[in-house]
């Protein structure tokens, strides 16, 4: 089996059909975490047939890894061992997701329980952002992994910055030479917004860069074509 996990809100009119759309056409079954959504994003994610929990009140702001921990557990509940979880927030793409379903089955035959990808921070349709903040196309990204149901799994306790699974989540990653287009930041009106998030939520950089937080607002970052 495989199941998709994504947590949301707010995110009807962004990037989430197009989200959905890949989901669902990979995965057995798809679970979404809505984080308190005042507009359609319930009602999109169950046209498309997912299972949906909804919270009333938003904790995003103030507590990511509980968040992260909810879904995770949502996701594992109906998972036997070695099936697969891939977890994409509702701004992520794959770019080749005609090529996942031949690298996750070459992963199972080298006995690995994870699959890591390049991630693409976008900066517009076309260009991603690439300087000394912005390196995450050039690192492996974990976004696959296999579900063990014998394994204690532990987290970054962090309430921001606190990753999409468990620091543990995986033993053996095999590297699918696959990118994730990162949208979030496509936008200026977005990037705005998570700059004034991240100063407001983390105003001191303790858990992440404060560097990185003033180059969201550069006005001339280095951008490369995507392919």
């Amino acid at each position: 089996m495989v199941v998709g996990i994504m947590l949301c809100k707010n995110e009807a009119d962004r990037y989430l059909p197009k989200v959905l759309n890949q989901l669902t056409s990979i995965c057995d079954k798809v679970i979404v975490l809505d984080d308190g959504s005042t507009d359609y994003t319930m009602d999109l994610c169950l046209e498309y047939g997912c299972l949906v929990f909804h919270k009333s009140d938003s904790t995003w702001e103030t507590n990511e890894l509980e968040l992260r921990k909810l879904l995770w557990e949502l996701g594992t509940e109906c998972l036997c061992d070695g099936d697969w979880v891939i977890c994409l927030d509702a701004d992520e793409t794959f770019h080749d997701i005609d090529k996942l379903a031949d690298r996750m089955e070459t992963a199972e035959e080298y006995e690995c329980d994870g699959l890591s990808f390049n991630l693409y921070d976008m900066w517009d349709d076309k260009y991603y952002r690439d300087d000394n903040h912005w390196t995450a196309h050039a690192r492996e990204w974990l976004i696959c992994v296999r579900y063990n149901p014998d394994k204690t799994y532990e987290w970054n306790e962090t309430p921001l910055h606190c990753g999409r699974f468990p620091m543990n989540a995986s033993d053996r990653v095999g590297i699918s030479r696959l990118g994730v287009q990162h949208w979030g930041w496509a936008k200026e009106s977005d990037r705005i917004q998570k700059y004034e998030r991240y100063k407001r939520c983390d105003p001191e950089g303790k858990w992440g860069s404060n560097s990185q937080y003033e180059s969201i607002i550069e006005p001339y970052p280095r951008l490369v074509r995507f392919i």
